[in-house]
């Protein structure tokens, strides 16, 4: 008799999802998953393996929850103010324990750095929409005046994309207010 799923394929990718976010790629094992899905061990093996299941939980948070946001930062009216606030959202939201744990992006790129094409497609699309989003706020900062050097909108994209580096270690450790100044300070090197 076959089994009969009691979730959909897009509910399996966001409980995958959570597990991935939590524990990385690499400590979730196909009974792990299967235990956390409730489904059996052979329909990870069998039906939706491990890394159809990553892949698509790391797809599924670009599309529904970066890209909102990043396609928000570019409608803004505000220069560097919208980049401020940004991060203050998401530094209250890894305070208030509103994701499992920092960026599953980031957690990703570390874990899994460039072991495997079809991830390295997704965080480098993720990574680039992000880039390109800071881009057009500095951008717009430039013509409302907030930038003096244009010339160097790429470098300060750059430099910008490598704070979320730094907020996903120094939520664990700083306060609050430590990390807003950590915000503060280096966005006011962008000139």
């Amino acid at each position: 008799m076959a089994h009969t799923l009691k979730s959909t394929y897009p509910e399996l990718v966001q409980k995958a999802q959570h597990l991935f976010w939590v524990k990385g790629y690499k400590s979730v094992s196909n009974e792990d998953l299967a235990k956390h899905l409730n489904v059996s061990v052979s329909t990870i093996y069998n039906k939706y393996t491990k890394e159809m299941l990553f892949l698509d939980a790391l797809d599924s948070y670009v599309v529904s929850l970066s890209d909102p946001i990043m396609c928000q930062i570019r409608a803004s009216k505000n220069g560097l103010q919208s980049l401020k606030d940004f991060f203050y959202m998401l530094i209250e939201a890894l305070l208030d324990k509103t994701f499992p744990r920092s960026c599953i992006m980031v957690n990703t790129v570390v874990e899994l750095r460039k072991e495997n094409r079809e991830v390295s497609d997704i965080y480098d699309r993720y990574f680039s929409n992000m880039r390109n989003s800071y881009i057009a706020v500095l951008k717009r900062a430039v013509d409302m005046g907030e930038i003096i050097h244009p010339e160097k909108i790429e470098q300060y994209a750059d430099y910008i994309v490598g704070m979320i580096f730094g907020i996903s270690i120094y939520y664990k450790i700083k306060s609050k207010e430590e990390l807003f100044q950590y915000i503060d300070g280096h966005l006011a090197l962008i000139q």
